[in-house]
């Protein structure tokens, strides 16, 4: 029957889009696995070999730099290329590069170049990844399904954190090039199950039909500024994720000084992730149908507050405790921002927004963490320091507040003056026509003088 047939398209059609998401969620997700569980191996491969904790660092620091850096130009090719192209290709390199690693790995003495090149290109390559996935995220899922789209892809991330890195040791502790190659085997399945996906609406322009770098920059920036709530949401998250470095470095003094087992440090500081993932999961449940203003609204005062019981206590299991309450609030953020951007941005210009987005929040922590250093090294006693961050979270969620009052205010007051302004009198029809007649008479009269 005709009327059987329109009805079961759009189920059909619904199918196919949460089908090609559960590909693109699933092949992301043990490719993240595999990258945690290598870049916890690479430093600890790089100090067990050289002795110096300073390569150590160097190979961290390779895989988290690039990243950052290449996050605009990343948003520009995303905006401009095929998407699904462009993860298939990343993975694909993602795969060679740590079938290299592991092949010289095998054959070299002394890797850790290889280390730190193995790193960067990842890092360069992850950031073009991360912003295609996250672009198509929307195109995948029907309407109605966006935040929870979005809050399976943060419950994934969370929870590839919590088990890559107890993985990455435990696969370390086998061999040295055990991490690697079970990292290229995963990258190669990503790969697999992301080609698997036929959906392809999630293209993006023509190359020729694109804007060009500067233009879709400066249109990017017009947008960020003209939307109110996601310039505010940006620098809140560029404050905050400054200022929450100082918690985390403090919570890690506190816990060196007060806890014996460095074991037991390393599943506290897990609570922080399962936190995230606890949040990422009830944002599925909290999200839907609320105001991303009011939502925010709650996480800044949820801030504060977590910010406050470290103040207040200041012992590092307490203190811990409220670290994976950070983070269970800020999975609700997350999720609560990038659904908006999928929702509100235009489709070719959601990379670069994410980009920019992601620039500026990221680009603080590794500043916070500067800060930290020479904050904690000065003030007399952690809990001074703890008391810095939560004043500073305790202003952001006032001024967040304040700020949307006076907003709503305004608009109020702008509201009842037009209610109140009166209209112009109307002439009465015969009045008017009679004017125009006499307007017309004494211009001629003037053109004929």
């Amino acid at each position: 029957m005709p009327g059987a047939d329109t009805e079961r398209l759009p189920e059909d059609a619904a199918w196919k889009r949460t089908r090609d998401f559960t590909l693109l969620w699933g092949g992301s997700g043990i490719s993240q696995l595999g990258n945690v569980g290598a870049a916890i191996a690479a430093p600890l491969l790089a100090l067990s070999v050289t002795g110096s904790p300073v390569l150590a660092g160097a190979v961290a620091a390779a895989g988290t730099l690039p990243s950052l850096l290449l996050h605009l130009p990343a948003g520009m090719i995303v905006d401009r290329f095929d998407r699904r192209l462009l993860m298939l290709t990343c993975q694909g390199l993602r795969c060679a590069v740590a079938l290299a690693l592991t092949c010289g790995l095998l054959v070299l003495s002394a890797p850790w170049p290889l280390l730190i090149a193995a790193a960067a290109a990842d890092g360069a390559l992850a950031a073009v990844y991360n912003l295609a996935e996250v672009t198509v995220i929307g195109r995948l899922v029907p309407d109605g399904q966006l935040v929870a789209a979005m809050a399976r892809n943060e419950a994934r991330h969370h929870t590839a954190l919590l088990l890559g890195r107890p993985l990455g040791g435990f696969l370390f502790d086998l061999g040295r090039v055990v991490p690697f190659a079970v990292n290229a085997v995963l990258a190669l399945l990503a790969a697999l199950s992301i080609g698997a996906i036929k959906a392809e609406n999630i293209r993006s322009a023509e190359p020729s039909d694109a804007p060009g770098a500067g233009g879709g920059f400066a249109e990017c920036m017009a947008l960020l500024w003209r939307d109110v709530f996601l310039r505010r949401v940006l620098v809140i998250c560029a404050i905050t994720n400054f200022a929450f470095q100082t918690i985390f470095l403090l919570l890690m003094v506190q816990a060196d000084r007060q806890i014996a087992s460095n074991a037991m440090i390393g599943v506290l500081f897990a609570a922080s992730g399962l936190g995230g993932l606890l949040g990422s999961l009830a944002a599925r449940r909290f999200l839907p149908g609320r105001q991303p203003r009011a939502v925010v609204l709650l996480c800044v005062w949820g801030w504060a507050a977590m910010t406050g019981v470290v103040a207040l206590l200041d012992r590092p299991l307490t203190g811990l405790a409220a670290w994976a309450g950070i983070s269970f609030i800020g999975a609700h953020m997350n999720v609560a921002l990038t659904t908006y951007r999928a929702a509100r941005i235009p489709d070719d210009l959601l990379a670069r927004m994410a980009s920019v987005n992601t620039f500026v929040t990221r680009g603080a922590v590794p500043l916070g963490a500067l800060f930290a250093g020479y904050l904690l090294s000065t003030v007399p006693s952690t809990r001074f320091a703890a008391v810095m961050v939560a004043a500073i979270t305790l202003v952001v969620a006032v001024t967040y507040t304040l700020r949307g009052r006076w907003v709503r205010r305004a608009v109020r007051r702008a509201r009842r003056s037009i209610r109140r302004e009166p209209a112009a009198p109307m002439l009465d029809p015969e009045i008017q026509a009679g004017t125009k007649s006499r307007f017309r008479a004494a211009e001629n009269m003037s053109h004929q003088r």
